[in-house]
């Protein structure tokens, strides 16, 4: 998690039973079992040799160990799963089982405390290697009709003995290399464009921003709103603790220093005045697309830009004039469209 992300993220959301653990995800395993409550039962797609060592050093005790993997013969000669995990679990005194149908990541410990996660018992997936997989997880108390679902996907499970080792390995050893594959296609396009349409605003304006802030009028909050919120206190870069004013000042300064707002007011500047067409149509150009977890409409979010330009930005103003679209201007054009109104 980059420091932007970890300075907003920090006591500005509703409040919740359950939290959710970003990458790396092994703090949460290894602050569990620091904690006294080891890890009894690993069922994951997945197991690397190195990732399994790193994880298992931080055991207090040796604790018999239980691992599911997939462990398909073809997963081991691609190498998403070692081969040689067997035998490190077996010096350890763990035992692992084979069940080729599992997809689900779960780190069971002594206290029935699990964690769930999209992360694998590989460094990667941990977090322990670099560059590191974007993972998430929760630890949560199982339940009675959690361990009756756990105990169907045991009875499914084989134990990995001496026979089925030494068969898959050898099954491995006598597979040729394999074959490096042809350059992948460019698939991120050559030319991106400058902004993406998170680089606008997206809640109404920046004083529903403070009042979401500042926890004010929470319950009045859709949950899109809530959405829209997270997004602007993560584009501007506001961390908490601010007051009031300390919280306008920063807002102001970042939005109107965010590289987007710099150039538009720039374009703004040069003509005097932009109809409503003309702004959507240099935000087409100028943004990519980008997956957004709210209602995404060019012509709202060029509205709320608007008002969050008006609100900063003294010199800048905006009319509907007549029955023509919606114009917005800079300094003395909008004090000469007002005098004629």
């Amino acid at each position: 998690m980059g420091p932007r992300c970890a300075s907003v993220l920090q006591g500005l959301e509703l409040e919740r039973s359950v939290e959710l653990v970003w990458n790396p995800v092994y703090t949460a395993l290894e602050a569990q079992t620091r904690a006294g409550d080891e890890l009894l039962l690993i069922i994951v797609p997945f197991a690397k040799l190195e990732a399994l060592h790193r994880l298992r050093s931080v055991a207090r005790r040796q604790v018999k160990w239980r691992i599911i993997c997939r462990w398909k013969p073809e997963d081991l000669v691609s190498g998403a799963s070692d081969i040689s995990i067997y035998e490190y679990l077996k010096d350890e005194g763990c035992d692992l089982y084979t069940n080729p149908s599992i997809h689900l990541k779960l780190y069971v410990f002594e206290s029935n405390q699990a964690f769930t996660t999209s992360g694998n018992l590989t460094l990667r997936g941990l977090g322990y290697g670099e560059p590191a997989n974007v993972e998430t997880g929760t630890m949560l108390q199982l339940q009675s009709s959690d361990w009756i679902r756990i105990y169907e996907i045991l009875d499914a499970s084989r134990r990995v003995d001496d026979k089925m080792y030494k068969s898959l390995y050898d099954y491995v050893q006598s597979c040729p290399p394999p074959v490096s594959p042809p350059p992948p296609p460019a698939i991120w396009p050559v030319n991106a464009k400058q902004f993406t349409i998170g680089s606008l605003p997206a809640i109404q304006t920046p004083t529903r921003l403070g009042k979401y802030y500042f926890g004010m009028e929470h319950a009045s909050f859709s949950s899109e709103e809530v959405r829209r919120a997270a997004h602007d206190l993560y584009e501007f870069y506001m961390p908490r603790g601010l007051d009031e004013t300390q919280f306008e000042a920063r807002l102001g300064e970042t939005f109107r220093t965010v590289p987007f707002v710099v150039e538009f007011v720039a374009l703004l500047k040069l003509h005097g005045s932009l109809r409503f067409g003309a702004v959507n149509n240099w935000i087409h150009d100028k943004c990519e697309d980008i997956p957004l977890p709210y209602k995404w409409e060019i012509k709202e979010n060029t509205r709320i830009f608007y008002e969050w330009l008006g609100h900063f930005f003294p010199e800048i103003t905006w009319n509907i004039p007549g029955a023509h679209s919606q114009v917005i201007y800079w300094n003395q054009a909008a004090a000469t469209a007002s005098d004629l109104r």
